[in-house]
């Protein structure tokens, strides 16, 4: 019986050191497009929170306006 928690631990590792591994293979990128928008590089660290932290950051460059101004379409001004 004692096996399952063995296994779960286990799994729940692999879970989160998959984790970490992603979220550093993301955060500098993000780092480096949220300077180039205007915002803080430290957004990008919001990777680190399992689950919903990237989409806060997707949800963070998406919706608001960029401080650094936006790339209007060509032909459009």
């Amino acid at each position: 019986m004692t096996w399952i928690l063995g296994v779960g631990s286990f799994v729940l590792s692999l879970f989160l050191i998959a984790h970490l591994l992603l979220a550093l293979v993301l955060i500098i990128p993000t780092w480096r497009i949220c300077t180039r928008a205007g915002f803080s590089g430290a957004l990008s660290l919001f990777h680190l929170v399992p689950v919903i932290g990237s989409f806060i950051v997707m949800a963070v460059l998406a919706f608001s306006a960029w401080p650094a101004g936006e790339a209007s379409p060509p032909g459009r001004r």
